[in-house]
């Protein structure tokens, strides 16, 4: 399959000191969604601009379907407007002045090569397709928030760009709108087979969104896999910590076989766990794993323990427990409409395959 965007190499310096987007390389193959996941100041937001042409690379190539747009090396650069690309911002960006028809039907009417036919056709289309057909002559300014935003997204969908880059554009809206217009982006860009490069903080937005996920921290990308990959087999502590692991146990490698290791934890004893780092008998390792993977009051084949129930937490559909555990605390989560656990020892159970050991480099649990 071709690639409609590639990325190699991706420098951008603001000024002296650690780049902004370091060394960055990906691909997205035509029809697929990437999306681009970490905390402000990660990178990712700038690597967005750089494939739009807003901010100009320092280093390494940008090609869009096949053609460079950006090579700082040989002094090229191509236009945003010559790129072939649709934008959906944040911000809502529609024309206020203009009808919901008339903000669609805009770019039709002042890009060069918008594929001929019947402009009246294309917007009406484009207008089904993001459910807001009926409201085609209604000033733009009277919609809701979450209106307008598929308003903005009809206008760059409405010329059928190569490549849609999308810029955090839930973050504005309230939580239950921005659950269900989630779910009918992923829905319209299948629908129209287009190629998205996508930007957010959000975890769920990212796993219901994505055909793959970009990890970023610090300019560097540190992981690129589809989202049960990340979710399951997080790369490093950052992606397990970032993609919602809240436990850190502490302890120390005493042997590694293939891609299992068993970590002594001190007064807790032994534990089983899967790693993708090398790690050596004798180094320091931390080993995450995800409040909702810890089976209270079970005892399995392996990794299973006694704890002790400090606090419990009752949320309506789930409950959270703060377990000790060997000297360390673990924070549990268990669904359903009632706590099961009262105060005391408990068993617990931490299934192998959801423990995951990284070389300890002495950072904090929240890095």
């Amino acid at each position: 399959m071709s690639s409609a965007l590639l990325i190699e190499n991706l420098v951008k310096r603001f000024a002296a000191g650690k780049p902004a987007v370091d060394g960055v390389n990906f691909d997205v193959p035509a029809g697929e969604i990437v999306v681009l996941l970490g905390p402000s100041g990660c990178g990712k937001t700038t690597t967005l601009r750089c494939v739009a042409g807003l901010e100009h690379p320092t280093g390494g190539r940008i090609s869009i379907g096949g053609r460079v747009v950006s090579e700082p090396e040989r002094n090229l650069l191509v236009s945003p407007r010559e790129r072939d690309i649709g934008m959906v911002f944040q911000s809502y960006a529609v024309w206020p002045h203009m009808t919901v028809r008339q903000n669609v039907a805009y770019p039709l009417k002042h890009r060069r090569g918008n594929g001929g036919g019947n402009i009246e056709s294309k917007v009406l289309e484009t207008l089904e397709l993001v459910g807001l057909r009926d409201y085609a002559d209604r000033p733009v300014t009277s919609l809701s928030g979450g209106q307008m935003q598929r308003v903005a997204l009809a206008r760059s969908l409405v010329y059928r760009p190569q490549l849609l880059l999308l810029d955090e554009p839930l973050s504005n809206l309230d939580a239950k709108l921005r659950i269900r217009l989630r779910d009918e982006l992923r829905r319209i860009l299948k629908q129209t087979g287009m190629t998205g490069l996508y930007v957010t903080h959000d975890q769920a937005e990212a796993v219901v969104l994505g055909d793959r996920i970009g990890v970023m921290r610090e300019g560097k990308l540190l992981q690129m896999a589809p989202p049960g990959e990340i979710y399951n087999r997080p790369a490093d502590s950052f992606v397990a910590n970032f993609t919602g692991a809240s436990n850190f146990l502490l302890g120390k490698v005493l042997e590694r076989q293939g891609e299992r290791a068993t970590i002594d934890l001190g007064a807790a004893g032994r534990i089983e766990a899967w790693t993708p780092q090398p790690l050596s008998p004798g180094d320091r390792a931390r080993v995450a794993l995800r409040a909702e993977n810890i089976r209270l009051g079970e005892r399995g084949p392996a990794n299973s323990f006694t704890g002790r129930v400090v606090e419990r937490r009752y949320q309506g559909m789930q409950t959270v427990y703060d377990v000790e555990f060997g000297g360390q605390k673990l924070e549990v989560l268990e669904l359903g409409t009632a706590a099961r656990h009262q105060d005391g020892d408990v068993a617990l159970t931490l299934p192998p395959d959801t423990c995951w050991a990284y070389r300890d480099e002495g950072q904090s649990a929240i890095d």
